[in-house]
């Protein structure tokens, strides 16, 4: 492809970042095993894990419905996934690891503001809550659930989502919006809603290189993109397979001559 001098400005500019790309520092990590408890978030329900909660809630509380939901969608395989494996393929060990943590937000009157300032509280929590690198890191998840959101949870959900997603993004962390209206298509079957849940909820993790095409989306405006797939090689080029690195850099480049073009409308160089 044949390229002006503005576009081969874009591509030596995304050459030069990655020249100094590092993946991020890490310490060493702890076993599932030794972790007792997560430390409250002021005003919040303490995370417990998903086998505190099978054990002390009953069947119809709201932590208790998701967890079912968990174990009968996430973990299992569907017929409209479009492959082979479980919905959520890292569900069904986190499950037996018991390394998902749930926490509930009770208050019907919650705003995205307030939303939004305990799901940052709890984003700082799950980033010192062993492990914090090495393998079993993507396994470790937080499930907060919020059952009296009303008929506007869903938009809440999705707005608070999309206000803190560069945030988590930056820190190498994935946020999900699950409700029942989700209309967020599956990867390999554009019929398929795998985001869609019983209960509005939002559920964070760490980063892999999978989520590549969730951080491709042209749904994302191009400096949103770019950023986004900054930080996915920041974070980590140093474990991804060569199509992968070869094509989050692609989508980088891409994304930066999208935003050249936008500056210069006549397509010269300045």
């Amino acid at each position: 492809m044949s390229t002006n001098i503005g576009e081969q400005k874009v591509m030596n500019q995304a050459g030069m970042f990655l020249a100094d790309t590092n993946p991020a520092p890490q310490k060493c990590p702890m076993s599932f095993g030794a972790i007792k408890e997560v430390a409250p978030v002021p005003g919040s329900q303490r995370l417990m894990r998903v086998s505190e909660v099978a054990r002390d809630y009953p069947e119809s509380s709201p932590l208790a419905s998701v967890l079912d939901w968990m174990h009968a969608f996430l973990a299992r395989a569907h017929p409209e996934l479009g492959r082979k494996g479980a919905v959520c393929p890292f569900v069904p060990m986190s499950l037996e690891l018991d390394s998902i943590w749930m926490a509930e937000i009770a208050d019907a009157n919650a705003t995205v503001d307030s939303i939004s300032a305990v799901i940052s509280q709890y984003r700082d929590l799950f980033l010192v809550t062993e492990p914090t690198c090495g393998p079993d890191t993507i396994n470790k998840a937080f499930v907060v659930v919020f059952p009296n959101l009303g008929p506007d949870g869903a938009g809440v959900v999705d707005e608070v989502q999309n206000r803190l997603k560069k945030d988590f993004v930056d820190l190498g962390l994935m946020l999900g919006e699950f409700h029942a209206a989700n209309e967020s298509p599956g990867l390999r079957n554009a019929e398929f809603r795998p985001l869609r849940s019983p209960i509005p909820m939002l559920a964070m993790r760490h980063m892999v290189d999978s989520d590549l095409p969730f951080l491709l989306r042209y749904v994302y405006a191009p400096a949103e993109r770019a950023s986004f797939l900054r930080s996915y090689l920041f974070r980590l080029a140093g474990t991804l397979g060569q199509v992968k690195f070869d094509q989050a850099l692609d989508g980088v480049i891409e994304a930066e001559i999208e935003q050249w073009i936008a500056r210069n409308p006549g397509g010269q160089a300045q």
